[in-house]
């Protein structure tokens, strides 16, 4: 199948294809589509196990992962509790990464072309849209993070005349005049990252893996010297008194969930990174061990930097640019402020690249398989970078805590879609997918359903968010539900992840949907289909690209069995 996928990428270029293409679908019932929603060509699979690994190693090195070993201190966990969190929670999302990964690197689709399989090719559109817009909004409120460790930075290399430079806005803004322009420098820094297509952006994870662990270490090693040699007592870097025996039960359940729904986003998107993928085994064990080391190791490097620089500064910082900013105001020498250059950097480029491979490369993708006419993975990337100012971030960061709190509940809004599709890739169609039916939009496709939409992947995804989400009210304030609606919430990951699965699996067993186009039905091997990339031995990817301009149309209506490739 290398040949057809090559061909196709030739024959997209050309302006003889698509050429009589309708807002919605082609005249011969063929969806839109473009390069980066085709299967990736064998010139593109060029990620391998050092890529995945850094990608997980590294993803959770921004600050809201940095700072969840303060959350779940200020909940009265002991230290090594969020060690243990860390370590279930990470085999948990391990298994899951696994599962959700195989199929986009056996057929080499991304998201917006998987999901149709289980989503319908219509009803796909739904679901890339709840993913699309809170990934749009977090790569906003990131950007502004990295803005606030920007003003950092730039007083550790221009001094305090930086710091101190004079606020003009009013307090309503949210913002001040010096972060303001720090944020608007990190947002022209990041912009050219979202000029490449995440086929080459493998390279800047490793890069961060290398710099961004060695500049985390740094902190601690310095913070260990300041301290005399010790780490601090972990367990006194906040007030909150320590839970034992059974009042540890929902805070530990709390904390594991914490640790899998910071990850929920990238698990989602694991297809649009698994399609450029070099082989299977390169993505299985790699991502684990990224995954484990990462969660753990991250929770280590917060909890225990805070722990002994409290000791240093006076104070428990668990922001990383109030820690850098209380490093200078007690250390102010060229050695403070070289260290602090150097650490600040490395949380800089942390957030960009993950601002890059968790947000704007989902946000690219998304809008790619909603606009396939106007907009590819990068174009989409672009565009998502330039609506970050225009949502103000620092106003909703600000003023908006309920806001906030919703957003970081969205997990009970991606994993049933990611439940119903681990369900239908693993048992319904036992690893089988037509790859053309995924791009046509007629009765005798398997991905069409009704009118486009699988009914049965709808009703478990609205019952595993009305399962979970009513306990968002208890987060906001305690008293507005009842105790067994607040502890449902939190285990918000998991309820919702296991009744989108089962509610999707019952529905298909009573209500099996179509495996093979044109109601055809015969038995196949588990990733029997995977063996040809999805096409059937007489098919290729003329089947998927169309007709080019001086072929003879033989019909109108989808043929499964498609044209021969004259192109």
């Amino acid at each position: 199948m290398s040949g057809f996928l090559r061909k196709a990428r030739n024959a997209i270029g050309s302006p003889k294809v698509l050429r009589n293409e309708s807002n919605i679908v082609r005249s011969d019932g063929a969806l839109r589509y473009n390069e980066d929603l085709l299967p990736s060509p064998p010139e593109d699979r060029r990620w391998k196990w050092q890529h995945y690994f850094a990608y997980y190693l590294t993803m959770t090195f921004s600050p809201s992962s940095y700072n969840l070993g303060a959350t779940l201190i200020s909940i009265g966990l002991a230290w090594w509790h969020g060690m243990i969190a860390a370590v279930i929670g990470s085999a948990i999302l391990t298994v899951l990464v696994v599962l959700n990964s195989r199929g986009a690197i056996k057929y080499f689709i991304g998201f917006p072309v998987y999901v149709r399989a289980a989503a319908g090719v219509r009803g796909a559109s739904l679901y890339i849209l709840v993913r699309a817009i809170v990934a749009i909004v977090y790569f906003a409120t990131q950007t502004y993070y990295g803005g606030r460790i920007t003003s950092v930075f730039m007083r550790g290399i221009f001094g305090n005349g930086y710091y101190n430079i004079p606020n003009h806005l009013p307090a309503s803004a949210g913002i001040t005049s010096r972060d303001l322009l720090s944020f608007l420098l990190f947002w022209m820094v990041q912009m050219p990252v979202m000029f490449i297509h995440p086929k080459v952006l493998r390279h800047l994870f490793v890069v961060k893996a290398v710099y961004t662990t060695i500049a985390l270490f740094g902190v601690l090693g310095w913070a260990i010297s300041a301290n005399g040699g010790t780490l601090g007592n972990f367990d006194y870097t906040t007030k909150q008194a320590r839970l034992s025996g059974s009042a540890l039960v929902w805070p530990m359940i709390q904390a594991i969930n914490s640790v899998m729904g910071a990850l929920a986003p990238v698990l989602i998107n694991q297809p649009d990174i698994a399609r450029y993928g070099h082989s299977y085994k390169d993505v299985t064990w790699s991502q684990g061990m990224g995954i484990l080391i990462s969660k753990v190791l991250v929770m280590f490097l917060g909890t225990a930097t805070t722990s002994a620089a409290t000791s240093v500064l006076g104070a428990s910082y668990w922001n990383v640019w109030d820690l850098y900013d209380a490093i200078l105001n007690k250390y102010w020498n060229h050695g403070a402020r070289a260290g602090v250059v150097f650490a600040s950097f490395g949380m800089m480029l942390a957030i960009l690249i993950t601002n890059a491979g968790s947000n704007s490369l989902p946000v690219g993708a998304d809008l790619t398989g909603l606009f396939p006419r106007w907009l590819t993975i990068v174009r989409g990337q672009i565009l998502c970078a330039v609506l970050a100012p225009l949502l103000v971030p620092w106003k909703i960061i600000a003023n908006a805590a309920s806001f906030l709190t919703f957003l970081g509940s969205y997990t009970v809004f991606l994993m049933p879609i990611c439940a119903c599709m681990i369900v239908d890739y693993w048992y319904v169609r036992r690893g089988n997918f037509h790859v053309p039916s995924l791009y046509v939009n007629s009765p005798k496709a398997p991905y069409t359903y009704y009118k486009g939409w699988n009914l049965r992947m709808l009703a478990p995804w609205v019952a595993g968010v009305a399962f979970t989400v009513h306990g968002v009210a208890g987060s906001l304030d305690p008293d507005s539900v009842a105790t067994a609606s607040k502890n449902m919430y939190k285990l918000g990951f998991v309820l919702s992840f296991l009744m989108g699965g089962l509610v999707y699996f019952v529905l298909c067993l009573i209500w099996p949907p179509p495996i093979l186009p044109g109601g055809e039905e015969r038995e196949l091997r588990f990733e029997e289909m995977a063996a040809n990339e999805g096409f059937f031995d007489h098919e290729s990817v003329a089947t998927i690209t169309g007709v080019v301009e001086g072929e003879e149309v033989e019909s109108s209506s989808y043929s499964a069995h498609g044209k021969e490739d004259k192109v």
